[in-house]
């Protein structure tokens, strides 16, 4: 296992400002994340105990391939029963 030693590595001034307001907005977020992380964390064990179901985040709204016709983009459908046959 090798050892690092940074004695004597120098930061400049401006990286030491911003290496100090990093660690102040981390004091600051911390407390706060974990506050909102326990209260939906509590609020999902509430859902559970009642028998609610998880809410669906993701749904499918359309399951079409390729490029839509400038008719279908419009709102008109193409009606395959009433094209003529060649």
């Amino acid at each position: 296992m090798k050892t690092v030693s940074f004695q004597g590595a120098q930061i400049s001034p401006g990286q030491r400002r911003a290496l100090e307001q990093q660690r102040q907005i981390k004091a600051l977020m911390n407390p706060v994340l974990t506050e909102q992380v326990a209260q939906t964390m509590a609020e999902l064990e509430v859902r559970k105990e009642q028998g609610a179901k998880p809410e669906k985040q993701w749904f499918l709204e359309s399951d079409t391939r390729g490029t839509p016709s400038l008719a279908e983009w419009m709102g008109y459908t193409i009606d395959s029963a009433h094209m003529g046959t060649m």
